[in-house]
C-alpha cells in the first residue's frame, strides 16, 4: 500500500519497467526478424522503426495521461475513469 499524501512517487519506479519492456519487445522483434532464413538487415530496418515509433507513442500516451491526472484535484485524482465523456 502507498500513503495518499507525502512521501516520494511511487509511479517513478514504472518509467523503467516501461522503457524495459518497449525496449525488450524491439529485441524481440529484431531476434525474431533475423531468425527466419531469408530476410536481410535491410528488410528488418521498416518492421523496427516502426515498433519505435510505436514505442513512442505509447510512452507520449502515457506521459499526457498522466500529465491530466496529475493536474486533477486531489478528490478526482483518485477517483475511477468514467469512460468517453458526453
Amino acid at each position: 500500500m502507498t500513503p495518499k499524501s507525502g512521501g516520494g512517487h511511487p509511479r517513478r519506479r514504472s518509467w523503467p519497467l516501461l522503457l524495459g519492456l518497449l525496449v525488450l519487445g524491439l529485441v524481440m522483434l529484431a531476434s525474431r526478424a533475423l531468425a527466419l532464413p531469408n530476410i536481410g538487415m535491410a528488410e528488418m530496418i521498416l518492421p523496427l522503426i516502426g515498433g519505435l515509433l510505436v514505442a513512442v507513442a505509447i510512452v507520449v500516451i502515457v506521459r499526457r495521461d498522466r500529465a491530466d491526472r496529475s493536474a486533477l484535484p486531489p478528490s478526482k485524482r483518485d477517483g475511477q475513469d468514467q469512460g468517453m465523456p458526453d
